[in-house]
């Protein structure tokens, strides 16, 4: 395949025609976002129009000759360029600005903050209502499709699942973009079908790009958040960049104090043990948050750098879970309430080193080291109190998860032509974990302590063919992956998994522009997930004497196959998708009859398989923006445990607004549910979330700014399935419904920036 490509591509430079292309920039170098670019030929007859985007341009099928090309872009002097085409052409123009005095001037327009490019969103978060919102989560929370857990630990798109999520084209986890300051974003693109240079669980991308300044000296960011929800929350915030020619430096520290709260109701029908339980259970507590990091960057020559970057996240949870219970069990029942006294510590770490050199004008290397350490220690005391008969300590647990990552990354691009790339490379990523429980029983007394160990390796590696055929864009490639994992308990020989799994993730996008107006996607992919590694341990959380939590140390990963095509038609796009899983992973329940207990735990269903069809469009009127989506889904989730039923397509609804009302003054109003939902084993419930906001900014860097989210306290999320003869009906409440203020103020300015910087762990996301 890669030599056929490579062949019809040298067949395309032998023809006589040439293209013509290139780069337009301002006078501090940076690239000019719109214009005209007008081509004449030596009698000054207009041979071809386009227009510059993202700061490029390009004309294809040229024949051999003198051409002047004159550019055209609001704000800048003119500027035109006698070509002499006799060969394959990239040009880099520099314009000035007009600096024409006048006596008053009123400019007024309104553009809208998302944009579609071959059904890839791209949301400006610049000047619209989205930057005054309090962190990055946030942000993500309002763009179309994308989900946030109720514990804001997993980022998903609707019908597309787990995101991967890139920082400036360096893979981050989520730890690292809840750092991420607001008002360092410049834009966030939500990528459909990454290709195979990403990690294979790439099924989509979420690729935030940060803002540079041009101005030379020093940046430092101030910012204040205060927001109530069901409890007081307070986020403090400072961030400063340095730079002194070749040398960057740049750091940031949060403190954040935090009152989480969380909330569930579950009813349980163990069917052939006529057992019948009803809980509410609830957690709080004051959760102090420190987030710290820090980054060197080094600029070697004009293409060469070095750099470094340190992030730490600590926080200290004293939460009690209180937990009611009603359990009958046949003709005994009993009323418990449960308490638990908790006392848990979380520590993050992950530090990394790049290298990259530019070996020929046209080839690249790139090299990395890095290794991420993660630490939760938790201790419970355990109180049960029996039909009102008092308090009485139950058990103590004595938890610790402890988890280090070492993982390496090389990758080498070549260019061929302009119209040719070629890109390999290759990871290894080595996890080692150990997972321990200390529990003590007092009434009858017992003690059970079991160590967990887990080991994973990865070793990956890609190839990947991109360019372009006349004018349809092709990229191919395949990425293999090799995992081995080992895991046991000490007590044992043993091993209780042992596995070695060698897989080919092969990927294929192309697209076919119709005119300039319209063009025509086509995707297709291979891709894993693969479970947490903290999913992946002997952890358990008590909830009740009949309920525990459990992780599961047999989980598999999940493989997908995906195909799907998309048509952009102006600003309307509509995609569809079709896929097939093997192995997806959902909390299943199972009855322990020795020990009366049900013990809820991540488990491997069979498959899972559906499709999407999503409706995108973008519009502008007067001080109006407006940006709506409409995705219907259907997919059918199947386990030879569970009662199946027949599975019904829903409707995901997304609109976001924004409103111009004066200079620098945004009203902002988003919403966004879910019809019914039948989903085979699940039947979950129907949503409609409403948010607003209003911003201003005064002296330019001044902004004050108020949000409102879940504003009816809809985000309840309702599951009823029957599974292993037990019929459960959950109920989680999210801690939505919030007023927040927030005053940001920012002071210095400097050059603009050239700091890069990529994680290398492609399994950093599964360290929570």
């Amino acid at each position: 395949m890669y030599l056929s490509f490579l062949l019809l591509s040298y067949i395309g430079y032998g023809q006589s025609e040439y293209s013509l292309s290139g780069t337009i920039l301002d006078q501090n170098n940076t690239t000019v976002e719109a214009g005209d670019v007008i081509l004449y030929d030596e009698n000054s007859n207009l041979v071809k129009y386009t227009f510059i985007k993202n700061g490029k341009f390009v004309f294809e099928k040229l024949k051999a000759n003198k051409y002047t090309l004159s550019i055209v872009v609001l704000g800048y002097l003119e500027k035109s360029e006698v070509i002499l085409l006799d060969s394959d052409k990239n040009i880099t123009i520099e314009l000035k600005e007009n600096t024409v005095i006048l006596d008053e001037v009123t400019v007024k327009t309104i553009k809208n903050n998302i944009t579609m490019v071959n059904g890839n969103l791209k949301i400006s978060i610049e000047n619209s209502a989205l930057e005054s919102l309090p962190s990055t989560i946030d942000i993500l929370s309002k763009l179309p499709g994308i989900q946030i857990s109720p514990n804001q630990e997993s980022i998903s798109v609707v019908g597309k699942g787990t995101s991967l999520i890139y920082i400036d084209n360096q893979k981050v986890d989520i730890d690292q973009l809840k750092s991420l300051s607001v008002e360092n974003i410049k834009d966030i693109e939500l990528i459909n079908n990454p290709s195979a240079k990403y990690e294979a669980e790439g099924r989509n991308l979420i690729l935030i790009t940060r803002k540079q300044t041009a101005v030379d000296g020093y940046n430092i960011k101030l910012s204040e958040i205060i927001s109530f929800k069901r409890r007081f929350n307070n986020y403090l915030g400072v961030h400063s960049n340095y730079k002194n020619n070749a040398l960057e430096l740049r750091g940031n520290f949060n403190y954040n104090q935090l009152g989480p709260w969380e909330g569930a109701d579950s009813k349980l029908n163990v069917l052939d043990q006529d057992i019948k339980s009803q809980y509410q259970v609830r957690a709080t507590g004051p959760r102090p948050q420190f987030i710290t990091g820090g980054g060197l960057f080094y600029q070697l020559n004009k293409n060469d750098y070095i750099s470094g970057q340190v992030n730490l996240r600590a926080q200290t949870d004293k939460f009690p879970i209180k937990t009611n219970t009603l359990l009958q069990n046949q003709s005994i029942e009993d009323h418990i309430i449960t308490e638990g006294q908790n006392d848990e510590k979380r520590n993050f770490l992950s530090s990394n080193i790049n290298f990259n050199k530019k070996i020929t004008h046209t080839s690249n290397l790139f090299f990395g080291l890095q290794y991420s350490n993660y630490v939760r220690h938790l201790k419970s005391h355990i109180f049960n109190n029996v039909n009102d008969a008092g308090f009485k300590l139950s058990q103590n647990r004595n938890q610790r998860y402890e988890i280090g990552v070492f993982a390496s990354k090389i990758d080498m691009d070549k260019n061929f032509g302009e119209h040719t790339k070629l890109e390999i490379g290759g990871s290894l990523s080595n996890a080692n974990a150990l997972a321990l429980s200390n529990f003590e029983f007092i009434n009858p007394v017992d003690k059970k302590v079991s160590k967990y160990d887990y080991r994973e390796s990865i070793y990956a590696s890609y190839i990947q063919l991109l360019g372009n055929l006349n004018k349809i864009e092709y990229s191919t490639g395949v990425r293999s992956e090799t995992n081995i994992i080992k895991g046991g308990f000490r007590n044992t020989n043993e091993l209780l998994v042992n596995r070695k799994q060698t897989r080919l993730f092969p990927k294929i996008k192309i697209n076919i522009p119709i005119d300039s107006t319209k063009s025509i996607t086509l995707n297709y992919g291979t891709i894993i997930n693969r479970p947490n590694y903290l999913n992946a341990s002997s952890i358990s959380t008590f909830i009740n004497p009949f309920v525990e939590f459990s992780r599961n140390v047999n989980l598999k990963s999940t493989t997908i196959e995906e195909i799907s095509t998309t048509l952009q038609y102006k600003k309307y796009t509509c995609n569809i998708s079709y896929y097939t899983e093997n192995n997806p992973v959902f909390y299943n329940v199972a009855y322990n009859n020795t020990e009366n207990r049900v013990i809820s735990s991540p488990q491997n269903f069979e498959k899972e398989s559906g499709y999407r069809i999503r409706f995108t469009n973008t519009a502008t009127y007067r001080f109006w923006n407006t940006t709506n989506s409409l995705t219907l889904v259907h997919n059918s989730i199947k386990n030879s445990t569970a009662v199946t039923k027949q599975s019904k397509p829903y409707l995901y609804y997304y609109s976001n607004n924004e409103f111009k009302l004066a200079a620098k003054t945004t009203l902002g109003l988003n919403f966004w549910g879910f019809t019914q939902r039948n989903q085979g084993v699940f039947e979950r419930n129907a949503l409609f979330i409403l948010n607003a906001s209003f911003s201003k900014t005064y002296f330019e860097n001044l902004q004050i700014a108020v949000n409102f989210n879940d504003i009816f306290r809809n985000m309840t999320y309702k599951d009823k399935y029957t599974s292993n003869n037990i019929a459960v009906q959950d109920t989680f409440y999210v801690d939505g419904n919030e007023i927040s203020f927030s005053i940001k103020y920012s002071f210095g300015k400097i050059k603009k920036l050239s700091f890069k910087n990529k994680d290398v762990d492609d399994n950093l996301n599964r360290i929570r």
